[in-house]
């Protein structure tokens, strides 16, 4: 008995389904670009649902002709292409043949299509993949699809679908995306019966506008370059603008929006020079590729794309991008978005240098040292290791050391004994068991920074900075996790505009914000509004932290509570702790060594410091030669 079995249509398409229509988004993105294939000047779309429910994309294109409207709906049949060699010379958007007919396989589907030489226009409908004949309906040129219930009759693939308001933020980036990509069409991309977007189609720079607003568009200067092979247009940010992430990043190759991290390399490397770490530059790219060059058949999605000469191309981005910047700089009046060039850092080293070698000549004896100074200010690597070995003394203390120093005493120098960071809890409640007892062990302090604490026979040294700052971040954790946290409101509520993307991933981690004290909601399409923060957070910089908290939209899915306010918390501990060199009284020492026995801590700092080292008293009697 034979056991390959021939498949019957409805069953391979929706296999072939499975490759196309991974979601609404894909079906939203194979319609529209249909309609720019089209020749549409006007597009419409609508999702009810993340388009889970309904999806609807109107324009005013060529439409179809009634002939072709019911083979239209059926696998490998395409007006894009005709023969093999027209896969090497790709110039439409669409999918080329498998589109159409794999979501009417899994999605129930009408269509309402008219051309300018038909006076009527004519309408159809595809159920599960069943066509029904074509009829006369209203309808002005152009063509209107309707998707409905999409994976209605695939239970499995529809079981994986996101919540409603995930899936239309995919729709809502890619429609950004889409627009960004055609400029010169009019488009209007509607949720839920609100309009999200309306782009008027009258260029890249009212495009960027009607996505991003009037903070991106005042801050971005235009880009223009071409060589024999490629050409390059658009807009980048400029020196002192810059997001916490790369959704900020639009690439157009060849009419096509794209993903491509080579070309996102090439732009960071030209910006290098300005940027901070864990900063992008923002971009909208269009990039002329030759088709003979560029593999647009990666995926099925083509969102990827492979390059003949990626090499070459890095280079020609590298510097379009380079020199754009350059001729802003010197032909505006921004100096003070200037950072240090590496001619500036190159010409400090040589001053530096000059000054050392100053010093080696008034120290012949020790110019072997000197010179692994000299080297450590060009290499942070050898400066690094100098730091980490036992005879390191750092800057003028080292030179005014070996000026009074034989030869012979630092040619191998002595170990000398460190202190030992504790790690553990160690002052007993023995030790404090009270006031007076705890007052008696509290020695002073030394260098208006470090309590010194005489237990039994071990003396210890307690950072009051450090400890302190434990103390606080402890408190504030532990509010957190019993929930206890208090809330305070905003006399003026803070507004912030996000791109699609960091709107869904903050859509999704409201409930996460919530519990640890914010109250904050959507305001309007792009924007979110904070009216209350932790009471614990009061001077709270609401700008740097949902930058902070953005920068990592690549590496949390969904937020964890100790992932948003770790640092924000270990940075109000420090803030908050009394500081190295403030001079506290006898009782405020006395009442902070309390405070670090009275709690199990952890003997370091939030940043990973430790606040506590001890000196035995052998160490001492052997300083003194009490003891061998």
């Amino acid at each position: 008995m034979s056991k390959i079995n021939i498949l019957e249509p409805a069953v391979f398409n929706k296999i072939a389904a499975g490759e196309v229509v991974e979601r609404p988004k894909s079906i939203v993105k194979e319609l529209f670009e249909n309609s720019i294939d089209s020749g549409a000047t006007r597009i419409q779309v609508e999702v009810k649902m993340g388009g889970i429910s309904k999806i609807v994309v109107s324009d005013n294109g060529c439409g179809i002709e009634k002939d072709d409207l019911k083979i239209a709906f059926l696998p490998h049949t395409t007006s894009k292409i005709k023969n093999s060699d027209d896969l090497n010379n790709i110039t439409t958007l669409g999918f080329r043949g498998e589109a159409l007919a794999s979501i009417c396989a899994v999605s129930k589907v009408s269509i309402a299509t008219k051309t300018q030489n038909d006076e009527t226009a004519h309408g159809i409908k595809v159920v599960g993949g069943e066509v029904q004949d074509p009829s006369d309906v209203a309808g002005a040129n152009g063509t209107t699809v309707v998707v409905e219930d999409v994976f209605f009759n695939v239970p499995v693939r529809a079981k994986f679908l996101k919540k409603p308001h995930q899936e239309e933020g995919e729709i809502r980036s890619l429609m950004a995306r889409l627009i960004l990509s055609n400029p010169n069409i009019a488009i209007k991309y509607i949720a839920d019966d609100e309009i999200i977007y309306n782009s008027q189609g009258t260029g890249l720079s009212d495009a960027i506008f009607a996505i991003y607003g009037k903070d991106t568009i005042t801050n971005v200067i235009p880009i223009e370059a071409s060589s024999e092979d490629y050409s390059i247009s658009g807009y980048i940010s400029k020196t002192n603008y810059f997001k916490p992430n790369r959704t900020y990043q639009t690439l157009i190759i060849n009419g096509r929006y794209v993903t491509d991290y080579l070309i996102s390399q090439a732009v960071g490397r030209a910006f290098e020079p300005y940027m901070l770490k864990q900063s992008f530059p923002f971009f909208v790219l269009n990039l002329t590729v030759p088709l003979e060059e560029l593999d647009v058949n990666v995926h099925p999605s083509k969102m990827e794309v492979r390059f003949a000469n990626s090499q070459k191309l890095f280079g020609f981005v590298y510097n379009a991008v380079k020199d754009t910047l350059n001729k802003f700089l010197t032909t505006s009046t921004v100096e003070e978005f200037h950072t240090t060039s590496i001619d500036q850092l190159a010409k400090t080293q040589t001053q530096n240098q000059v000054v050392v070698d100053d010093k080696e000549q008034r120290n012949e004896g020790v110019s072997n040292l000197i010179d692994s100074m000299n080297i450590s200010m060009i290499n942070p690597q050898s400066s690094a290791e100098l730091h980490d070995s036992e005879s390191f003394v750092p800057g003028e203390i080292l030179i005014e050391t070996l000026k009074s120093t034989p030869i012979s005493q630092i040619a191998e120098p002595e170990k000398h004994f460190e202190p030992k960071p504790i790690q553990q809890q160690i002052l007993s409640e023995e030790v404090i068991s009270s006031d007076v007892a705890l007052s008696l062990k509290v020695i002073g302090k030394i260098f208006n920074t470090f309590i010194i604490v005489e237990v039994d026979d071990t003396v210890y040294l307690v950072d009051q900075h450090a400890a302190h700052e434990r103390l606080l971040y402890d408190s504030l954790v532990k509010n957190l996790q019993e929930k206890t946290i208090k809330k305070q409101g905003l006399l003026i509520p803070y507004t912030f505009e996000v791109n699609s993307q960091e709107f869904e991933f903050l859509t999704k981690n409201i409930h996460v914000l919530d519990e640890i004290g914010f109250e904050i909601e959507p305001f309007g399409a792009r924007s979110f509004k904070v009216s209350s923060i932790p009471a614990d957070l009061c001077d709270l910089k609401l700008g740097n932290f949902f930058n902070d908290l953005l920068s990592n939209l690549n590496t949390f899915l969904i937020l964890k509570t100790e992932d948003v306010l770790k640092d924000t918390l270990a940075q109000k501990a420090c803030k908050h702790a009394v500081k190295g060199g403030d001079d506290l009284t006898k009782d405020e020492l006395v009442a902070l060594i309390k405070m670090v026995g009275d709690g199990k801590l952890t003997m370091q700092c939030p940043h990973g410091r430790p606040f506590v080292v001890e000196i035995k008293r052998s160490q001492v009697d052997k300083w003194f030669k009490r003891t061998l």
